[in-house]
């Protein structure tokens, strides 16, 4: 079975689900820039690029898969990283003010990460 990657994640989602999931993936960024966890800032400015990309991507009807990054916690962070990448996924997906669309795509992130992350 083919590794899943986060494209088909954000393609299911609507624009105002994705409007909302950038929005949240900079305050994540910010809240770690501020802890100090460089990493975590980086997974979320990530998660931006490439909800950034998916509606580039509706507006033009060009798909670039080599400008997607992986989301998947790598290996590269601390397990503390790993961990708080999840713990801040799992803020949004107990949200139930965002769609249940929206909060079922971040459990598919967090499960990508509980899979490749630090100790799995």
């Amino acid at each position: 079975m083919a590794e899943e990657t986060e494209a088909p994640i954000l393609a299911g989602l609507t624009d105002s689900d994705l409007l909302g999931l950038r929005l949240a993936a900079q305050v994540m960024t910010h809240k770690a820039e501020l802890v100090g966890r460089g990493y975590v800032a980086t997974y979320f400015a990530r998660l931006e690029y490439s909800i950034q990309a998916e509606l580039a991507s509706r507006l033009t009807g060009i798909r670039a898969l080599h400008g997607q990054l992986a989301l998947e916690v790598d290996g590269v962070g601390e397990a503390q990283d790993a961990r708080l990448v999840n713990e801040y996924l799992g803020l949004l997906i107990g949200n139930e003010r965002l769609s249940a669309e929206l909060r079922e795509a971040c459990r598919r992130l967090r499960a990508q990460n509980r899979a490749v992350g630090p100790g799995a």
